[in-house]
């Protein structure tokens, strides 16, 4: 019982708070970290500082991908994983993300809608 009580006390004198929720996006980002910040400035993720392609900031709201293409879930995971099939000879290389990766890559990308 004493040391439940020193537990407390310490508790709430050091100001212990729950630990922060895991970030859901966290294998999302990692994988754009390694993927696309070289060539594309992307909100929230660290190393994410390329200017070769464009800023990823408020994708979601934009009307078209790589200025042709309709904004869609679909269109997005395909372009992310096989944009030199959509537009030869564009600038953005296949990238080599699995569909799974894709998809978390999309869903993230999604978030960026401001």
């Amino acid at each position: 019982m004493r040391r439940l009580i020193v537990l407390g006390t310490l508790m709430v004198l050091g100001g212990c708070t729950s630990p922060a929720p895991p970030d859901r996006f966290a294998e999302a980002k990692a994988i754009i970290s390694s993927r696309c910040g070289s060539c594309h400035v992307v909100p929230g993720v660290s190393g994410a500082h390329g200017n070769v392609g464009p800023s990823l900031a408020g994708i979601g709201n934009r009307q078209v991908l790589a200025g042709y293409f309709k904004n869609d879930r679909a269109t997005m995971i395909r372009w992310i994983t096989q944009p030199q099939a959509m537009l030869p000879r564009n600038a953005m290389p296949n990238t080599g993300l699995t569909p799974r990766q894709a998809n978390l890559v999309a869903d993230y990308l999604y978030t960026l809608d401001n």
